[in-house]
C-alpha cells in the first residue's frame, strides 16, 4: 500500500485504506476504484491524501498509531468537546479578551462543565489512547488522513499520540501519561474564541489577527484550568505549546533549559514546564506534517529536519533526541525520490523501516526517471549508499511568526 497525495490521484486507482469523516462515517471504502468524481469530492472536502493498494505494493503494509475504533470514537469525542464548549463560549468571540476572561472565571460559566457527560466520555477515550501507545515501540511516522473540516480534531489526537509517545519514553508512569495526553487534546481549544475568517485565512495575519491568534493559548488555558479542573500540568500545554526555549515565543515569552528535567513538573517563574515542552515539539510536527487550507504539509523527511534544525532555539534539545530516536525519517508507505546513485531520479514507496536505521529504509522503487511504470526494483539503503528524499508539493512552507499553526 501506498499513501498518494489527492494531487496525484488518477482514474482507475483502488482505495486501500477506507476514507471517513470526523463522526466515524465511511466515505469511501477499501477496494473503491476512484473516478473524476470520487476525486473531486475528496479535494473539495480538503483530503491531502489516501491510501491506494495496487498489484505491486499489496504486501507493504498499512500502519496506524492507534487503532481504527479508537481513532473512530476519541475523534468524535474530541469533537463533541469542541462543539459543546464553542456552543457555549459563542457569544464570547467578539468579547475582548478581558471579558472573556472574566466570564470564564465565573461560577455561573464553571457549572455548565461539572461532570459535564461528554467531558467523561473523552476521559475514558484517552486511558484507551495511552493504552495504545504503550503498546508501541516507535511512531508510524504519519498522521491521520483528514480534511480541512476534521483537521483541528484530528491534529488534536495526532499530536497527543506523539506527545504520549515522548513521555514514556522519558519514562513518566501512566498517570502522568494520561495527564500530558488530555492536555495535548485540549491544547487548542482556546481557538473557539477566534473568528474562523482568522483561523480560515489565506496567507498571513495582520498584526491585529496574529494577536488574537496568540490569546487562544491564555483563553485555552484559563478555560482548562477553571472549568474542567484538569489538575496544574495539562492546562500548560495549551498555554505553552507556542513557546520556545530562547524565549521567542508567546504568549509570555518562556524560556527553556534544553534538558531533560523530571522533577521540573510544576511552573517556575520565566520557565517552560517540562509537559509545555514535549506539547511544543509535538504541536509543531503534527502541524507541519498536515496540509491546511492556506498550505500544503511537508513530507515526514522535511519534518524530521526542520525539527532538528530548531533543538536548542525552539525545542528542548534533550526531548528532541529523545522524540526523533522514536521516528522514522521516512515512513513506510511513503513516496520518496532517489537523490543520487545509480537510480537517480527514480520514484518510490519505502515497504520497510528497520527500528535500528531509522534513516535507511527499504524501498520500492516503481517509476523511472520520465516517469514511466517500471517492474518494481528493491533498494535496501542499509546496503545502497544511495540517497533519498520524501516529495515536497507544490505550496508547502514552513510556519514562521505570522503562522495559524
Amino acid at each position: 500500500m501506498i499513501q498518494v497525495a489527492v494531487d496525484f490521484l488518477r482514474n482507475g486507482m483502488r482505495v486501500g485504506v477506507g476514507v471517513r469523516d470526523a463522526n466515524g462515517h465511511l466515505l469511501l471504502g477499501p477496494g473503491v476504484i476512484l473516478n473524476e468524481e470520487y476525486i473531486m469530492r475528496l479535494r473539495s472536502r480538503g483530503y491531502g491524501a489516501v491510501w491506494i493498494e495496487d498489484q505491486d505494493t499489496a504486501d507493504v503494509p498499512y500502519e496506524e498509531n492507534l487503532s481504527e475504533a479508537t481513532r473512530i470514537a476519541t475523534t468524535a469525542a474530541i469533537k463533541e468537546t469542541f462543539v459543546m464548549t464553542s456552543r457555549e463560549a459563542q457569544v464570547l468571540k467578539s468579547h475582548s479578551v478581558a471579558e472573556i476572561r472574566t466570564t470564564l472565571k465565573s461560577s455561573r460559566f464553571q457549572k455548565i462543565f461539572e461532570h459535564h457527560p461528554v467531558i467523561e466520555q473523552l476521559m475514558g477515550n484517552v486511558d484507551q489512547v495511552v493504552d495504545e501507545v504503550l503498546d508501541r515501540d516507535i511512531l508510524t511516522g504519519l498522521n491521520s488522513i483528514r480534511s480541512h473540516d476534521e483537521y483541528t480534531y484530528h491534529h488534536c489526537l495526532d499530536m497527543s499520540v506523539t506527545a504520549v509517545m515522548i513521555g514514556r519514553h522519558l519514562g513518566f508512569t501512566k498517570e502522568q501519561l494520561k495527564k500530558l495526553a488530555i492536555g495535548s487534546i485540549l491544547h487548542d481549544i482556546g481557538k473557539i474564541f477566534v473568528d474562523d475568517t482568522i483561523l480560515n485565512k489565506q496567507g498571513p495575519l495582520s498584526p491585529e489577527e496574529f494577536k488574537r491568534m496568540k490569546d487562544h493559548s491564555v483563553l485555552g488555558y484559563i478555560l482548562l484550568k477553571d472549568n474542567l479542573r484538569l489538575g496544574i500540568l495539562p492546562p500548560h500545554i495549551a498555554y505553552q505549546h507556542h513557546e520556545r526555549q530562547d524565549g521567542t515565543g508567546y504568549p509570555r515569552g518562556l524560556k527553556g533549559t534544553n534538558q531533560i528535567s523530571r522533577g521540573r513538573e510544576t511552573y517556575a517563574t520565566g520557565r517552560m514546564t517540562l509537559f509545555g515542552e514535549i506539547g511544543a515539539i509535538a504541536d509543531f510536527h503534527d502541524a507541519c506534517c498536515s496540509d491546511r487550507q492556506y498550505r500544503k504539509g511537508f513530507p515526514p523527511d522535511k519534518v524530521w529536519q526542520m525539527i532538528r534544525e530548531r533543538a536548542g532555539t525552539h525545542f528542548n534539545r534533550e526531548i528532541v533526541e529523545v522524540f526523533l530516536s522514536t521516528l522514522p525519517i521516512f515512513p513506510v508507505g511513503v513516496e520518496v525520490m532517489v537523490t543520487s546513485g545509480r537510480h537517480k531520479g527514480y520514484k518510490g514507496v519505502v515497504t520497510h523501516v528497520d527500528r535500528d536505521h531509522l534513516d535507511r529504509p527499504q524501498v520500492r522503487l516503481l517509476y523511472e526517471l520520465r516517469g514511466r511504470r517500471i517492474d518494481p526494483i528493491e533498494l535496501d539503503l542499509k546496503k545502497d549508499e544511495a540517497q533519498i528524499r520524501g516529495i515536497v508539493r507544490q505550496g508547502a512552507r514552513e510556519p514562521d511568526n505570522d503562522s495559524h499553526d
